[in-house]
Parts: structure tokens; sequence; C-alpha cells
């Protein structure tokens, strides 16, 4: 019986994979007006935000660290038409995705998906 439980816990400790830990940058830009963020934290919370930008240079950022596999989301929304929005998410400084809009006030920017797995 200690063989088989000796097995089994060999087998688990070996099978477990231990997933990285990845720098996560979402990032906002472009808006020439107030618009709406939403995104999800290092917790899975989602979170909601009202940037007032200056201008379109001005850039909103907000970093965390989160895992391989676990699920990155940003989306946005503005109600100017003659604004635009830029949304990007950079895992470890590199772009992952990104989307962008001039003048579509009526459906959200949307960029979300789960952190790849290095093998």
């Amino acid at each position: 019986m200690k063989k088989i439980l000796l097995i089994f816990g060999l087998f688990m400790l070996f099978s477990c994979n231990k997933y990285s830990e990845k720098s996560v940058t979402y990032l906002a830009t472009d808006a020439l007006s107030d618009y709406t963020l939403q995104y999800l934290d290092e917790f899975g919370a989602l979170h909601t935000i009202l940037v007032k930008p200056a201008s379109a240079k001005d850039v909103w950022k907000w970093e965390t660290i989160k895992n391989e596999g676990d699920i990155i989301y940003l989306n946005g929304k503005y109600n100017d038409v003659n604004s635009a929005l830029k949304l990007m998410i950079l895992i470890n400084g590199k772009t992952y995705k990104q989307a962008s809009s001039i003048g579509d006030t009526v459906r959200y920017l949307v960029v979300s998906g789960t952190i790849p797995i290095d093998n």
C-alpha cells in the first residue's frame, strides 16, 4: 500500500505543471474626450473606470502580474464621434492584442484572451 501511495505521489508531483508569471500591461490611448474602460485585475475582478484625457497623446496604463493560462480582458467605449480609442494588451512588454476605432460610438472596443503557456 505504501508503494502505491509513493508511486501516486511521485506521479502527481511530476505531472503538475508550474505556470510562469507574466507581466501584463493594459494601455489605452488616442482618445480626444472621456471614455469608459473595464478590465480584469490580477484576482479576476472586473473594474470600471472613467478616463478623462487632456489630449489624444495621453496614455492610460495599468500593470499587473498574472500566470500563464489566466484570462486577460480590456474593453472601452467613448461617446464623442470626433474621438477615437486604441486599446492594447502587452505581455512581458510585447504586444499580445490590440484594437482601435475612430468615430464609432455604438460598439465597445474589446481586447481579450488567455496568457499563452510556454512549453
